[in-house]
C-alpha cells in the first residue's frame, strides 16, 4: 500500500494538501520534525497537521512519523518511483460514478469542438504530445501550445477545447494563458496534481491525480509527482470515450 491513499487526498483542504505536499516530498526530514517545526514550514498551525494526521487514518502525529519514517527507510532501498499510488488512483478511478460523469462531460465537449489545444508546463511536453497524437488518431484536429498557453484561441463559431496538463497549476504563465482562453469562450480542462490548485479552480473540468511529489530537474526547481501514469492513463480514456461520441 502506498503512504498515503487518492481518497484520504481528495478529501483535504488546501492547508491540510500543503503539508502532503511538504511530507511527501520531503520524506527523509520530515519525521525529524516536531509538529511545531513542521507547522512552522509548512505555514499552517498545528491543529491543520493535526486534522491532516487524522485524516491519512493516523491516530496522532507520533503514528504519522513512525509512518513518515518506514516510508522514508522503504524510498531510501527502492527510489523515488513508486508505482503503487498510480494503481491506486486507476483502481479507485474505475469505480467512482463522479469521475465517470466527468469523464463523460470532458468527451461530450472534445467531440463537439472544432478544435483540441493541449499545453502544459514542467515536465507535461512529451505528454502533450502524446495527447495530440491520440486525438489526432481519432479524427480530432489537436495542436500543441509546449511553452504555456500561447496557441491562438479564435473566436466567432470555432468551438475549442483547451486541455491543460500542469502539475502544480499555480504557474503565471499557465494561469494567464487559461483566462486568456477563457475569455475566448474555449472550454477548459485540466488534468493536475490536486483540485485545489489555482488551474484547477478556473477549468470548467478538472482530473486531479493526487501522486507523491520530487524535486525534478526541469530547470525550474519544482516539484513534480512520482508517476505520470495517471496522466497516460486519463489521455487514453478520455480518447476512448470521445470516440465513442464520434460514432
Amino acid at each position: 500500500m502506498g503512504l498515503f491513499s487518492y481518497e484520504q487526498l481528495k478529501g483535504m483542504n488546501p492547508g491540510e494538501f500543503r503539508v502532503y505536499n511538504f511530507v511527501a516530498s520531503h520524506l527523509n526530514t520530515a519525521y525529524e520534525m516536531n509538529i511545531r517545526q513542521l507547522a512552522g514550514e509548512v505555514g499552517v498551525s498545528t491543529t491543520t497537521v493535526l486534522r491532516f494526521c487524522e485524516k491519512v487514518g493516523c491516530s496522532g502525529y507520533t503514528e504519522l512519523k513512525y509512518r513518515l519514517r518506514q516510508a522514508a527507510g522503504a524510498q531510501s532501498k527502492d527510489g523515488n518511483f513508486d508505482v503503487v499510488p498510480a494503481v491506486q488512483y486507476i483502481n479507485s478511478s474505475a469505480d467512482d460514478p463522479a469521475f465517470a460523469e466527468k469523464l463523460f462531460q470532458a468527451a461530450e465537449l472534445c467531440a463537439n469542438a472544432d478544435q483540441i489545444i493541449l499545453s502544459g508546463d514542467g515536465g507535461s511536453g512529451m505528454l502533450i504530445r502524446y495527447g495530440a497524437y491520440l486525438f489526432s488518431s481519432i479524427g480530432k484536429a489537436a495542436f500543441l501550445a509546449e511553452r504555456g498557453c500561447k496557441a491562438v484561441c479564435p473566436g466567432g463559431e470555432t468551438r475549442t477545447a483547451v486541455l491543460i496538463l500542469s502539475s502544480q497549476g499555480d504557474s503565471e504563465e499557465i494561469i494567464s494563458g487559461m483566462n486568456s482562453y477563457k475569455k475566448a469562450g474555449a472550454a477548459l480542462i485540466s488534468i493536475t496534481n490536486a483540485e485545489q490548485c489555482p488551474a484547477a479552480q478556473i477549468s470548467d473540468i478538472n482530473f486531479p491525480c493526487y501522486m507523491p511529489e520530487v524535486s525534478r530537474d526541469f530547470g525550474n526547481g519544482e516539484l513534480e509527482p512520482v508517476s505520470q501514469i495517471p496522466t497516460v492513463y486519463l489521455l487514453e480514456k478520455l480518447t476512448a470515450r470521445i470516440q465513442k461520441f464520434l460514432k
